[in-house]
């Protein structure tokens, strides 16, 4: 008989295996998942990397290396962090396997159970996992067309002892708002004066549609407060599992120390494969690829809502990401919704909500599908949700 698994181990299927599932769904539209169109990936180019990197390199490239992961491409990061207002060095960052083991990294460095931890409302839901093994106690900070309310914030660190904030300012997931220039500065200075960590989680910077990118929260970090997560997974390929951390050097170091009970270090194949792909190709013109499609699928499904949608509904308009988040009158449970559609499935938002659990919204990626699935998708949609207006009406 197998032992009894850890009081630590959530035995139920949590939202991210509930997302993957819905996301493989080969017989339905999925909105649901925060996929990449995989038309897009550079595969030639990655492929002729990695045959050149390997084929130049010596046998090292196979052998253990810096838990930091490879140095050339941590330069190449320290130099792009430069771009966003940031001011480091190589030994400031480490490569990560995505941006998700930087959140984990973070929370298992910074975290006893039950302290304080701020999140968005709604938030990722894979911060959510990877706080919840150290059962924190969760601080709500409602969300606003800029960025979570900076004055509710200001009120709650007050009033609690609170540890970690968590934010995604660009394009957030799952709303798609963008955090004005304003609230970055007065998170990074509530931050310091009530010492505070910030995990500044940026997977969807550079994939802004409209505008002008606004500097990271970190570069108005006067008291070493913010911790910048990046990733390539959503401007070159998610499998490759290549994010990035920038902090303190003191954080880093611990950070190392932290990893050797986890993975050791990225793959060193995998990072000079990236580096020499970064070499060869210039990866601002694929990025201004990416742009020119996912607007066009963003502004299709925007469309789409606006034409089928009841007007007892709304939803965010977003200058970028991959998400529009929709609000449902409160008399309706998106959870339910999900079981009604025929043809589309969608991630419904109660999972997304570290406690408050809201039942009256659902989130839609518009950049892993076509933008003929996304005009049939927004009608099955919306005929649903009118379909279920009806019913409570009779």
């Amino acid at each position: 008989m197998i032992p009894t698994f850890s009081s630590r181990i959530n035995q139920e299927p949590t939202s991210l295996d509930a997302l993957f599932a819905l996301s493989g769904r080969a017989d339905l539209i999925s909105f649901a998942g925060g996929y990449p169109d995989p038309a897009l990936f550079p595969k030639k180019e990655l492929n002729n990397a990695f045959e050149d990197r390997i084929k130049k390199a010596s046998s090292e490239i196979f052998q253990y290396r810096s838990i930091l992961g490879y140095e050339p491409l941590r330069k190449r990061i320290a130099n792009y962090a430069e771009t966003t207002g940031i001011t480091c060095r190589p030994e400031n960052i480490m490569l990560t396997q995505g941006a998700q083991q930087g959140i984990k990294l973070l929370a298992g460095l910074f975290l006893d159970d039950f302290d304080g931890v701020v999140v968005e409302a709604p938030t990722y839901a894979g911060g959510l996992e990877a706080f919840n093994d150290h059962k924190p106690t969760y601080y709500e900070i409602p969300m606003e067309d800029d960025g979570m309310n900076i004055d509710i914030l200001e009120k709650t660190l007050e009033e609690n002892n609170v540890k970690l904030i968590y934010t995604i300012p660009n394009f957030q997931n799952p709303t798609g708002y963008c955090m004005s220039i304003e609230k970055r500065k007065r998170l990074a200075k509530l931050a310091s004066k009530h010492n505070v960590m910030v995990i500044e989680d940026d997977p969807y910077r550079e994939l802004r549609y409209t505008g002008n990118a606004l500097p990271s929260i970190k570069s108005f970090d006067l008291t070493e407060n913010v911790v910048t997560l990046g990733s390539f997974s959503k401007i070159l390929s998610p499998a490759l599992r290549c994010g990035w951390l920038i902090g303190a050097k003191e954080i880093v170091d611990q950070l190392s120390s932290l990893r050797l009970s986890y993975d050791c270090q990225s793959s060193n194949i995998l990072l000079e494969g990236i580096d020499e792909y970064l070499d060869h190709n210039d990866i601002a013109t694929h990025i201004s690829k990416l742009r020119d499609v996912y607007q066009h699928k963003m502004n299709a499904m925007l469309t789409g809502l606006s034409e089928n949608l009841p007007t007892e509904c709304s939803f965010s308009k977003p200058t970028g990401g991959f998400f529009i988040w929709v609000n449902l009158p409160e008399s309706l449970d998106a959870r339910e919704l999900l079981n009604e559609t025929r043809k589309v499935t969608f991630l419904e938002g109660s999972s997304l909500f570290a406690t408050s659990k809201e039942t009256n919204h659902l989130r839609l990626n518009f950049t892993g599908i076509t933008e003929k699935q996304i005009k049939e998708g927004c009608i099955d949609l919306g005929n649903t949700i009118k379909h279920a207006l009806l019913s409570l009406a009779i």
